[in-house]
């Protein structure tokens, strides 16, 4: 009797029934399909955008956009922490999250070896922190990230693309500061960074943009900075 109930069982005959099997087949297929489809939408739309001039706020966001949409799809976003940092700092009133975490823990490693050695930021040799202030993490990764996708990066890799572009993406990033706050560093407690309005930064350093990052210390009100040129 037991058997005979097992037999019988709705699932077992929805299983075995091969139109039921025919149907989830052609979901599934269905299914491929569509992703397929939204990648190459997403895929012809960076191929059109990167083949642009830079002049405007509106085309860098949009290229971040479709392209964390890409990766989100493709579900590799994480494995790009500096390209996804960058990305969510241009669409986030203000940053806060375990991906800018690490911008503090690059200013504490400074801060301990400063203290010890009286090093300044500019000889500090700590590669993370000097790639992600130059924006040379992020590029790197926005390369290798949209390479196995087939779509043509070599205009980011080209300077006369890349300096506008970056250049526009600091405008777009004036009004959210990227801000990071852990107890569980050595001597920093306190990371912000904020992008000067373009006016500032051309009548101080002409054809350039700026980065302020701003520390301060546990136990202390002084305000530490240095200045990042793109």
């Amino acid at each position: 009797m037991h058997c005979a109930t097992a037999r019988y069982h709705p699932i077992n005959l929805l299983r075995t029934n091969p139109l039921v099997r025919m149907f989830s087949y052609h979901l599934a297929e269905r299914g491929l399909s569509f992703c397929h489809r939204m990648k190459h939408d997403i895929t012809s739309k960076l191929h059109f955008e990167l083949d642009q001039e830079i002049v405007s706020e509106r085309q860098v966001v949009y290229i971040l956009v479709e392209a964390r949409k890409l990766l989100e799809q493709q579900k590799t976003l994480g494995q790009f922490r500096a390209f996804k940092l960058s990305c969510d700092w241009a669409v986030h009133p203000k940053l806060r999250g375990p991906d800018s975490q690490m911008i503090l823990r690059h200013f504490d490693a400074y801060e301990t070896e400063h203290q010890n050695s009286g090093v300044t930021v500019a000889e500090f040799q700590l590669e993370p922190l000097h790639d992600f202030m130059t924006y040379t993490r992020f590029r790197a990764e926005f390369i290798e990230a949209l390479s196995p996708h087939r779509v043509e990066v070599s205009r980011l890799s080209s300077n006369a693309f890349w300096q506008p572009f970056i250049q526009h993406y600091t405008s777009v990033i004036q009004d959210c500061p990227l801000e990071a706050i852990d107890n569980n560093t050595q001597l920093v407690s306190h990371v912000w960074g904020i992008a000067w309005p373009r006016e500032k930064a051309e009548a101080i350093y002409p054809g350039k943009r700026v980065i302020q990052w701003n520390w301060m210390l546990k136990n202390s009100t002084k305000r530490k900075l240095v200045c990042a040129l793109v």
